[in-house]
């Protein structure tokens, strides 16, 4: 398996421009790829703020289907160079994956520079319409971009917001877009880091992927931030986040969405299954997220090969795998028990009070004396 390179045709691709200006993009961006602000015209109200590394991502007016996403100050120095490499990386592709690539990422087409700062930000493409979706919670609806998190969800949640349930076909276009995506990445010898439900939208009408925040790509590895139910057992904190680290998370990704499960639930049901035409898929998702030694995982480009129906040439040994997850603990609600029969208290018997034998000999005193006084008082 050959290694990859991004850098030897993106960088030469990226000199041999002059000043930054290239043959139009053919997505229509009509700039150089180096630009300044003044050069962007105006921009529309930000339609989002304060996310991630960027302090707004905003329409440019006079450049109808294209955003200025702008980063925050501290940026590091080589941000520019990293970014021009990006810019220019698709060149050094075939026809077919550069078309792949522009078609399902928002793919930077210009650096924005500014007096003093080499790396105000980047032009990138806004995600086509076709992501969006009506979703229903309720009786409320929204129209909004659909993230590929429902895809991690059963078809009857998916069905509760309003989307027809995806088959198994379904799934599986979405996974094949995304390895390929990913295998086109590693081919440049990029690494992404960010394969998570948020970074990537899906289109249930066309059956493909959409990913995003691309423009964060870097050759060869890069800080690992901590996403929770993303971390990879094998880079151990503060260390950084590379080709091996890309090829765990995206295994882990399509095993969410190819089973509709989530957390160790997708990693037993993977195990589990056998799916027609795709023999080889659950070998080599198991390998890549249970490989004890991280450097063979397989690639990207041997998951979307197994996607795609074909073999898994396993390299000799076949590598040593952890143990499943443990599954966390399922509560299992029982039925309701019938109300208990209360047992019926007895009616508390009356109490027989003896007589009190001193209260008795004191009325009868006192009749006695009642009586006396009559008859003296009738004897006058």
């Amino acid at each position: 398996m050959t290694e990859p390179h991004l850098v030897g045709g993106a960088e030469a691709a990226a000199d041999d421009s002059d000043d930054g200006d290239a043959a139009a993009d053919p997505r229509g961006w009509a700039l150089p790829r180096d630009v300044s602000v003044s050069d962007l015209g105006s921009l529309a109200d930000p339609i989002s703020e304060h996310n991630g590394q960027a302090i707004a991502v905003a329409p440019l007016i006079d450049h109808p289907g294209w955003l200025a996403k702008l980063y925050r100050p501290d940026q590091h120095p080589e941000d520019a160079h990293r970014l021009d490499l990006l810019i220019s990386a698709p060149d050094a592709l075939p026809a077919a994956d550069r078309a792949a690539l522009y078609a399902g990422t928002c793919w930077p087409a210009a650096r924005i520079h500014d007096s003093g700062n080499p790396a105000v930000g980047c032009v990138i493409p806004i995600a086509p319409e076709e992501y969006r979706s009506e979703l229903r919670r309720g009786t409320f609806s929204e129209r909004r971009f659909v993230e590929i998190d429902w895809l991690a969800k059963s078809d009857e949640s998916i069905r509760r917001i309003g989307l027809p349930r995806p088959g198994f076909e379904d799934r599986l276009a979405a996974c094949r877009q995304l390895t390929e995506l990913a295998r086109i990445l590693e081919s440049l010898g990029l690494v992404y880091s960010d394969w998570s439900f948020s970074n990537a939208f899906w289109s249930p009408a066309r059956r493909s992927v959409y990913l995003i925040d691309v423009d964060g790509c870097q050759p060869r590895k890069m800080p690992d931030i901590h996403q929770p139910n993303w971390a990879d057992p094998l880079t151990p904190q503060g260390t950084d986040a590379d080709t091996y680290t890309d090829r765990y998370r995206i295994g882990l990704l399509v095993a969410k969405c190819l089973t509709g499960r989530r957390d160790a639930h997708a990693f037993h049901t993977v195990a589990k299954s056998s799916w027609q035409n795709q023999p080889a898929v659950s070998e080599v998702l198991l390998d890549m997220l249970l490989a004890t030694d991280r450097e063979r995982r397989p690639s990207a480009a041997q998951l979307n090969q197994a996607l795609n129906s074909g073999p898994y040439l396993r390299p000799a040994p076949r590598p040593t795998r952890t143990a499943l997850p443990a599954l966390p603990p399922t509560i299992v609600p029982h039925p309701l028990d019938p109300d208990p029969v209360k047992p019926v208290k007895p009616e508390p018997k009356p109490t027989t009070v003896p007589p009190n034998t001193s209260q008795g000999g004191w009325m009868l005193a006192l009749l006695f004396a009642l009586v006396l006084a009559l008859i003296i008082v009738l004897n006058h």
